[in-house]
């Protein structure tokens, strides 16, 4: 696991933080996994602080508004630990469990750990901007792992996914449909205004981070409108590097190809995104003509 991480550099910002963190990852497994063990740990300790009416925990843990406007920013990650009873937290780590493996292991624990984290704090700060003056704290997990499940449909929109309705009634469909009923699950009560005191808002913030963060990453099957605005953008942007094609053969393998292969072996080739596959594919083409 470890040799899936990028070797610290000198000067590296957070190298304290991070070295201590790929120990524990390589102790546990996986990122999924220790944030499983750590989600558990924290619900321990939340029940053992509500059974001692010692309300300090989830105050100044759980993501509120006013805690957000009183500086506790630490808030829109800490909220992501806590739940709100038994079945909130297992039906979350169950998800979990099941696509934060798959995509933990096709993207790295590098990058999983940024999506995991990142989907949450989008959804707190997206929940926070249309709820600036509410008093109602949100907890849970469930925008980092939605998050998760719509990087999971878009890294592999065709997959089989089995589910179990009412824990009883199995009904399998595709992934990229999954995605869209798991957000339409969110989309709905906020159009008819009936949330029921779930935070739609910041599953849908995770939602779209997890889908964003995974397009920027290179993978999935773009959207013929989406491909569209790229192209636009394209032309409109100078060129800051030469064509492969232009460049001499030692200029294209220091500067495409050199950082590819540094990846393969840090990561994996599982790690590498849809314009490095390209960029080596145009160097064994470039370097089969060459060869003629």
């Amino acid at each position: 696991m470890l040799d899936s991480w990028e070797q610290p550099k000198v000067g590296r910002p957070f190298q304290r933080f991070s070295e201590p963190f790929r120990d524990l990852v390589a102790r546990f497994g996986s990122v999924t996994q220790l944030i499983i063990a750590i989600t558990v740990v924290v619900f321990f300790v939340q029940l053992i602080c509500g059974a001692a009416h010692f309300p300090y925990f989830d105050e100044y843990l759980a993501l509120s508004a006013d805690g957000l406007r009183r500086g506790f920013l630490w808030q829109a990650i800490t909220y992501m630990f806590l739940h709100a009873g038994i079945w909130h937290i297992l039906i979350n780590l169950f998800i979990l469990w099941f696509f934060g493996r798959e995509v933990e292991y096709f993207i790295g624990p590098k990058h999983f750990t940024r999506l995991y984290f990142m989907a949450g704090i989008f959804g707190a700060a997206l929940w926070f901007a249309f709820n600036f003056h509410s008093y109602v704290p949100v907890v849970g997990a469930s925008a980092a792992v939605l998050g998760c499940v719509i990087a999971f449909a878009t890294l592999f929109p065709d997959r089989e996914v089995t589910l179990l309705v009412f824990f009883v009634l199995p009904v399998s469909l595709k992934a990229r449909y999954l995605a869209l009923v798991a957000i339409a699950f969110d989309v709905v009560p906020l159009l008819q205004g009936t949330d029921g005191g779930v935070a739609h808002l910041a599953h849908l913030g995770g939602a779209a981070f997890g889908y964003l963060y995974i397009k920027h990453l290179g993978y999935g099957t773009t959207p013929r409108w989406l491909l569209w605005i790229q192209n636009v953008t394209a032309r409109l942007k100078p060129r800051a590097r030469p064509s492969p094609r232009n460049m001499s053969s030692e200029e294209f393998v220091r500067a495409e190809i050199d950082p590819i292969l540094d990846k393969i072996a840090r990561e994996g080739m599982q790690s590498l995104t849809r314009r490095e596959r390209k960029i080596l594919e145009s160097a064994r083409e470039l370097m089969q003509k060459r060869q003629q």
